[in-house]
């Protein structure tokens, strides 16, 4: 039944009304709250009359083919907006609402999306709509935009009978890159790419009808929108959503949810395994029962064994089967997912580090004082591919060397927005000597071994001292195995230029609540502790070290360290460092 709803359509908005026709009792989306609690359930049926509805609500202000910005919080009327969108033919624009506790971090990067893709109206909530009616003057561009709110029941129009006919080449929406090293790109991506990463995740983790789905990554970006929510849709099983905030305030409560709700398919970065290993207790852990989830993918950041080994280690006396963790390679320039399958749970390799400097791979023993632990997330797939290659001379380069992973298939996008020379460079890329194929330059090094890829880091942030590379998330992870009271994920190190040298940095955020006995936190010896650890490990002389207050570190709108903005804001002196005082 799922090949029939799938089978020959354009869109994802005509297969999710398919299913609303043969299936419409059937559940498809529910917003929880505090990890069990249901707050806002769908049906098929429900869904797609919603989605025909906001649709015909676009259609009656002409807004086919035009681009929509989106800005709603994490629930179900942003699904239901995101959908309707593609029921109308309209380019969605996903977006984050700007914080108004935090307006000069999250403002900047709005006011950017909007001044890159020109949106002719903002789809929104009726308080969001109301907050930018109250800046509006203050903020140039703002008001020359027609804000419709959406969260209200009547919306003044009758749902469209059926989804608009599109062609797979034509836009369904922009990702808008999190820019971890620049600024966002809007990538281009069209139904058909859609549809192709949709049946790629599917295929690659054996998704179906019997599957089950939580998400609590934002749905506003490439993971949380394809795999979290669109990957439901698309192969036809329930989806229960969560808020970001929800699982940050407490972690365990992902677990609780695919506990309750018996998820077969859920995944997120390291850091949130790491959480929940962290903020795992005895009775809690009690009180799980893990055996339903099949698919447990990592990604969006390095995976780290030793974090895959403690959730492994923690929660499978609770049912967590190992061969579910899923290490996985993507990026929103390729829909979501690039290559690889799932059924080999956590493969890792020992290499050695001072090769891996000079871009040479050399296998040493686990446990070997000199290696270094890498985590496989991906291979060659049919229709996808992958090639290291050296980036200046495009060059493709053998196993056992590092050097930019190149992918091609389907799902690659069209391009970014408004930017044809960078498109050109990136999605169109040939190998020297070969014009045969377009290869998509991801900007993330890594190597192949025995088929298999692993990452090694972004090509920009990588850190070159004496001759020798650097990959910062390493020196992050050393960091924060050192110094505990570092929160995890929330350190960034970089280089910064001293008297003609490069020099290491490192600014971290600490949490003072781990103090033991509620002791003042002591800059100087946990200073010590870095500096001693860092030259322990690389042998590389620390220049300076930060400590941030809680929150502060420039990130992304998905969550990852922008080491970038990091390093701009120290040069400008303008981080929130936190003094013995403020501890």
């Amino acid at each position: 039944m799922a090949a029939d709803c799938i089978s020959g359509a354009t869109s994802l908005a005509q297969i999710l009304h398919r299913r609303a026709e043969r299936h419409p009792e059937r559940r498809a989306l529910t917003h929880i709250i505090r990890g069990t609690e249901e707050r806002k359930a769908y049906s098929f049926a429900a869904l797609d009359a919603r989605a025909r509805t906001i649709a015909a609500l676009l259609k009656a202000n002409g807004m086919e083919g035009e681009r929509v910005l989106l800005l709603y919080p994490q629930g179900a009327e942003y699904v239901e907006a995101f959908l309707g969108c593609l029921y109308a033919g309209t380019v969605a624009v996903p977006a984050y609402p700007p914080d108004p506790t935090r307006l000069e971090r999250t403002l900047g990067r709005l006011l950017g999306i909007i001044a890159d893709c020109r949106p002719r109206m903002v789809l929104s909530t009726s308080e969001i709509c109301s907050m930018a009616e109250a800046f509006a003057e203050q903020v140039p561009g703002l008001a020359e935009l027609k804000w419709l709110a959406t969260n209200q029941e009547d919306l003044g129009v009758g749902p469209l009978e059926s989804p608009a006919l599109v062609r797979s080449e034509q836009l369904a929406f922009l990702q808008y890159t999190s820019g971890s090293t620049s600024s966002p790109k809007g990538v281009m991506v069209s139904h058909g790419n859609l549809l192709a990463n949709l049946a790629h995740i599917r295929g690659s983790v054996d998704l179906g009808e019997d599957s089950c789905s939580v998400t609590w990554l934002p749905s506003f970006h490439d993971m949380g929108l394809v795999d979290g929510l669109l990957e439901g849709f698309y192969s036809g099983y329930p989806v229960y959503l969560m808020s970001p905030t929800d699982f940050l305030k407490h972690p365990l409560r992902w677990l609780q949810a695919v506990s309750a709700f018996r998820v077969t398919h859920s995944g997120g970065p390291n850091f949130g395994y790491e959480l929940c290993v962290r903020k795992a207790t005895p009775e809690a852990v009690a009180a799980l029962d893990l055996s339903s989830w099949r698919s447990a993918y990592c990604g969006a950041e390095p995976v780290r064994a030793g974090t895959m080994r403690r959730f492994i280690e923690t929660f499978s006396p609770r049912g967590f089967s190992p061969a579910a963790l899923f290490p996985v390679f993507g990026l929103a320039e390729v829909t979501l997912k690039a290559p690889g399958r799932q059924g080999r749970g956590v493969v890792t390799l020992s290499v050695d580090k001072e090769a891996l400097k000079e871009d040479r791979v050399v296998a040493l023993p686990v446990g070997d004082a000199n290696a270094a632990e890498v985590v496989s997330c991906g291979e060659s797939q049919e229709g996808y591919g992958l090639a290291i290659v050296e980036p200046e001379s495009r060059q493709p380069l053998p196993e056992g060397r590092v050097g930019e992973i190149w992918v091609y298939g389907p799902s690659v996008a069209q391009g970014y927005w408004r930017k044809p020379e960078l498109s050109e460079e990136t999605f169109r890329a040939r190998l020297s000597g070969d014009d045969s194929r377009q290869w998509l330059r991801t900007g993330d090094l890594g190597f192949m071994r025995d088929g298999l890829l692993y990452i090694t880091g972004r090509r920009k942030d990588l850190i070159i001292i004496g001759g020798q590379n650097h990959y910062p998330q390493d020196i992050e992870w050393t960091v924060e195995a050192a110094l505990p009271l570092v929160r995890p994920g929330c350190s960034a190190a970089f280089s910064v230029e001293v008297d003609g040298e490069e020099r290491l940095v490192m600014v971290a955020e600490v949490d003072t609540r781990q103090q033991p006995g509620g002791a003042a936190f002591d800059v100087a010896a946990a200073t010590a502790t870095v500096r001693q650890a860092i030259n322990d490990v690389y042998q590389l002389r620390l220049h300076d070290l930060v400590f941030l207050k809680a929150g502060s570190i420039p990130k992304t709108s998905s969550g990852k360290i922008q080491r970038q903005a990091s390093r701009k804001a120290y040069l400008e002196r303008d981080l929130q460092v936190l003094t013995e005082e403020a501890a």
